[in-house]
């Protein structure tokens, strides 16, 4: 699973800005979370994003599949 990065601060609550323990700049778009071939996509791995950074991104995507305890 990846989400894109933008460079553009729309001020979007599902927006995660990097910080400057990254070299990467900009803005995770968390509610654009997709899964990808990463051999088909010919990836590169550039660096890993901050713990920190990491959960937060989790704890927003974590928030658009929770369920409610009581379905009806």
């Amino acid at each position: 699973m990846v989400c894109p990065i933008t460079g553009t601060d729309k001020n979007f609550p599902f927006q995660v800005k990097l910080d400057d323990k990254t070299k990467t700049t900009g803005f995770i778009l968390c509610d654009q979370a997709k899964i990808i071939d990463i051999q088909a996509r010919k990836f590169e791995f550039i660096e890993k994003a901050p713990r920190e950074i990491i959960l937060e991104v989790i704890d927003i995507i974590n928030g658009f599949i929770e369920i409610e305890e009581e379905l009806t």
